[in-house]
């Protein structure tokens, strides 16, 4: 009897060991996130842009852009395989409807930090600062800030803070909403829109593909705009977890090749520094929560 008790003893000494090396290695290294993804299912949904190049855009069934590399960083961060990732294409004017409803379970889309978008739905981040800008035809370059827009029609995106902006700073201005950038591209080619509002590493991915060289970045600098991922309400965990990967994602460098990749697409100069929300002195704190 006393045998078998001291080999008993031996065998949970032997147990709890391996448990407490299980533990310590779980806290070392690997993924940045320890979030308990079965509270989102077998499956994640993501909620991206396919129609602006640089960003989120899909072509012959490829995805690519910023935000789509950011989001696979994330995904792979918190415990997920590609193949467990269900794409969803979204809209500026519909990102916090599909949150709301459930349809996704993050958005990665340009998507500004606002106070009244922190109303109804929680950011991780900012990854990202783009600057506010101006897309004019190459022959009207003379548009160079709002100052110019007095009279002119001016498109900007549905649900975008481009309006606002424009609204703010060039109140004579003719503003003009459209669901997509192509359609405002569109029309600032055909003089239906003598200039399209947005972020400037939009606008430029929009004119590299869509614009036949005809069209030119006026450099209005209308303003910053700090990109965050958001999820529902109520997910303080999973923002956590978001803040986390984000931060492992540029101090191992992968931030800084996803950008500079983006810009390259687009044949496009990104001012790292700029763009670089975790810099001293950025205007994109990171205590947004």
């Amino acid at each position: 009897m006393a045998g078998k008790g001291l080999r008993g003893l031996r065998r949970l000494a032997v147990a709890l060991g391996a448990f407490a090396l299980t533990v310590g290695l779980g806290g070392c290294g690997g993924r940045a996130s320890a979030y308990d993804v079965s509270s989102i299912g077998p499956k994640i949904h993501v909620g991206v842009l396919a129609d602006q190049p640089g960003l989120g855009f899909v072509r012959s069934g490829n995805r690519s852009g910023l935000d789509l590399d950011v989001a696979r960083y994330l995904v792979h961060e918190l415990g997920f395989v590609p193949s467990q990732i269900v794409w969803h294409d979204v809209l500026p004017s519909d990102r916090e409807e599909v949150l709301e409803a459930g349809q996704v379970d993050m958005v990665v889309a340009a998507y500004s930090i606002t106070s009244a978008r922190q109303e109804q739905v929680d950011f991780a981040g900012p990854y990202f600062v783009a600057a506010q800008d101006l897309l004019v035809r190459k022959a009207d370059s003379h548009l160079g800030g709002v100052q110019d827009l007095r009279d002119r029609k001016v498109c900007v995106l549905s649900g975008s803070t481009s309006e606002q902006a424009i609204s703010n700073q060039a109140p004579q201005a003719r503003i003009q909403e459209r669901e997509r950038i192509g359609a405002c591209v569109t029309a600032l080619l055909s003089g239906q829109a003598d200039a399209v509002s947005g972020d400037d590493i939009a606008l430029a991915g929009a004119s590299s593909v869509m614009g036949g060289g005809q069209l030119t970045l006026a450099g209005a600098r209308l303003g910053a705009e700090n990109y965050g991922v958001a999820v529902r309400r109520g997910q303080p965990e999973l923002v956590a977890a978001i803040d986390k990967a984000l931060n492992k994602m540029h101090s191992d460098g992968s931030w800084g090749r996803a950008v500079r990749s983006a810009a390259s697409a687009i044949d496009y100069h990104v001012d790292l520094t700029a763009s670089d929300p975790w810099r001293a002195g950025s205007a994109a704190p990171r205590s947004n929560r």
